[in-house]
């Protein structure tokens, strides 16, 4: 079973990966790393420059919101980027929020890679400029206490990566589940030596934790425009606000510091302006639901539905559409002809039916005889027909930047050049590389893979108990997953395998109702100031638009505009003058425009050229561009979180 896709990493809803990321404008430059040590954290929110251009800072919370005895914290990684205009302009609007999804994923890196395209796509020039903020959840990235089970040791956590990908794929039969049920039996028997801090992970704390954080923001806005006012009055250098200004500032905020539930809070206080992805969808509907007098503007894009995600199996609806995208891939390579797409032949004639019967002879020997590989780094990799349909579906969450390189790889793959194959295998993490696991140099990059327990303990404290279910249960779980989706379903199915075994129970579980009483823009008390915006491609691999729509109806006010797009996640995945507008009008207003309910895009995947953001496609699809784009970080990241977007 290859575990190392979803669960493999500590990079909504894998045994090989983050849940997914769409296409991803990523930094073309590369970033100074930061030491997040030289913070010292503090029960008040301060920012310290880093990254260049960034703010950052380590804010102690409570690691047990529902126990006033508790002393313990939990140190959460913020970072900023700043607004293009200071907080006392005019046009300032405050901070936005966003989420890139996971579980499992850090907010940290995600704003390295889309801090500046979400704020280019909020912003309103001259009128409306916002900051963007983001942090690592709970037991994941720099946030403190860290999920690892294995206690730092590499050799040990690529050890379980070996064993269970040479377990093969929970396809193979009862003695593969059997097998891969023990695995995950020896998987918890270590993280339940290492205490009990993964217990308070939980989704509702991260919401929770969300609400100081938004205290916080507020508090320092504050404090920061008392300074400025006393400077203006002394006419002398700027000061710090006065000890009984912060003070009293602490004070409020200490007389709601330990309340879980926030319901008698009065309609005046801070409120969240959030975007949410993929599993950050699931966060949103968490804190909109938990705390809906706490709600400003709320978008969640690439819906997952959080009754599924918490309650029965789970993680059962999330890939009904993934196929579709897979046929459309097949059928715009046909129409594209061998020009765009490396797929097609001049002597096909039945279009997409001759490429997909190619493609399947090429599995089904794959499957019946895997094919051993020794590279030029002594590396030996069995290359299998399963890791080939893992790259067909991490490829179906960005389609404008992905699939003329799919289509590229794949015709290069069914020409004999497994060896390819191989090679990205080691590069996506579906194995480790052994001669890594000593590292001999000291680097404060961030160090996001190898860690499946970010998302493991997540899913399993947020998710019912599934620590009794046998063989033959796990048997019907992974034929139901396989029948919504031939492509992804045996990798979707190890999602909630780790769970088999987990012996942490959380210590604070919501199971809903996900809904929120009517929005009223007149700030009253428990209720939010806008609708809920929710937004959905056409067609999403792993956050259908049916997951959106039922969300929605949920949700009084709430309304669902959709992009005619495939990939996952609205705003990441395709570019749409029209969803731009859609976002930036919200965010300004809180109002769901009445008169739009679908976006076009400007271009697809099989145009000539298409962009989004910075990350451009052309027809120069090389070798350089191919092993950048599977090989490179964007790729690591979404195998490690299988609901996100990067």
């Amino acid at each position: 079973m290859r575990l190392c896709f979803l669960l493999l990493l500590s990079r909504c809803c894998s045994s090989l990966a983050f849940v997914g990321v769409g296409v991803s404008p990523l930094m073309t430059a590369a970033i100074d790393p930061f030491d997040w040590d030289t913070i010292t954290p503090s029960d008040d929110l301060e920012y310290h420059d880093c990254y260049e251009q960034y703010k950052c800072a380590r804010l102690q919370v409570p690691l047990d919101w529902l126990n006033e005895t508790d002393t313990r914290v939990a140190t959460i990684a913020m970072i900023k980027l700043p607004a293009l205009v200071p907080d006392n302009d005019p046009a300032f609007g405050g901070s936005i929020f966003f989420n890139p999804g996971g579980p499992g994923g850090s907010g940290v890196y995600a704003m390295l890679s889309l801090g500046h395209y979400l704020r280019t796509t909020v912003d309103k020039p001259g009128r409306r400029h916002y900051e963007i903020v983001s942090f690592d959840p709970r037991g994941i990235g720099y946030t403190l206490p860290a999920s690892d089970c294995f206690n730092g040791s590499l050799v040990s956590r690529d050890a379980f990566i070996l064993e269970s990908r040479g377990n093969g794929p929970l396809t193979n039969g009862d003695h593969s589940i059997a097998y891969s049920l023990a695995i995950m039996g020896a998987f918890g028997q270590r993280c339940n030596r290492t205490g009990d801090a993964m217990a308070f992970v939980g989704t509702p704390n991260v919401a929770r934790d969300m609400v100081e954080m938004v205290d916080k923001v507020d508090e320092l806005r504050k404090r920061d425009a008392a300074a400025r006012k006393q400077n203006k009055k002394g006419g002398g250098p700027e000061v710090q606000d006065t000890d009984d200004e912060r003070d009293e500032l602490k004070k409020r905020s200490a007389r709601k510091r330990r309340s879980a539930e926030l319901h008698d809070e009065p309609g005046d206080v801070p409120r969240l302006q959030y975007i949410g992805f993929s599993y950050g969808t699931i966060l949103g509907n968490y804190f909109a639901s938990m705390f809906p007098g706490r709600v400003g503007r709320l978008i969640l894009d690439g819906v997952c539905d959080a009754e599924d995600y918490s309650t029965g199996p789970g993680w059962l609806t999330n890939t009904v559409d993934t196929d579709e995208i897979f046929d459309n891939f097949l059928h715009g390579c046909a129409a594209a002809g061998p020009e765009e797409c490396a797929l097609a032949r001049e002597s096909d004639t039945h279009g997409a039916s001759d490429i997909r019967c190619r493609l399947d002879r090429f599995l089904l020997d794959l499957d019946q005889r895997p094919k051993p590989v020794l590279l030029d780094s002594g590396d030996a990799v069995i290359v299998t027909g399963e890791d080939v349909r893992s790259l067909i579906g991490l490829t179906l969450y960005s389609p404008l930047k992905g699939f003329k390189i799919l289509a590229k790889e794949l015709n290069s793959f069914i020409s004999g050049n497994i060896t390819k194959m191989a090679v990205l295998d080691l590069g996506l993490g579906a194995m480790p590389v052994m001669n890594d696991a000593c590292p001999i140099t000291n680097s404060t990059e961030p160090q996001l893979i190898g860690k499946i327990e970010s998302q493991n303990a997540v899913v399993c404290i947020d998710g019912d108990d599934i620590t009794d279910k046998d063989v033959s249960w796990w048997r019907k779980y992974v034929n139901r997953q396989v029948s919504a989706s031939s492509i992804f379903g045996a990798e979707w199915a190890t999602i909630r395998l780790p769970c088999s075994s987990w012996r942490f129970r959380p210590k604070w579980q919501f199971k809903g109702p996900f809904t929120t009483p009517e929005p009223d823009p007149s700030i009253k008390s428990g209720h939010p100031a806008a609708p809920i915006l929710f937004l959905s491609n056409r067609l999403d691999p792993v956050t259908p638009l049916r997951a959106a729509q039922a969300m929605a109806a949920q949700h009084p006010g709430a309304r669902v505009i959709i992009q005619e797009a495939m990939g996952h996640c609205a705003v990441a995945s395709a570019p749409s003058s029209c969803t731009k507008r859609v976002v930036a009008d919200y965010f300004e207003s809180g109002v769901i425009p009445f008169d739009v309910s679908t976006c076009s895009i400007e271009c697809g995947p099989w145009d000539a050229s298409c962009s989004l953001s910075n990350a451009t496609m052309t027809d120069d699809v090389d070798d350089q561009a191919a092993v950048s784009w599977f090989n490179g970080e964007e790729r690591i990241w979404r195998r490690m979180s299988p609901l996100g977007i990067l």
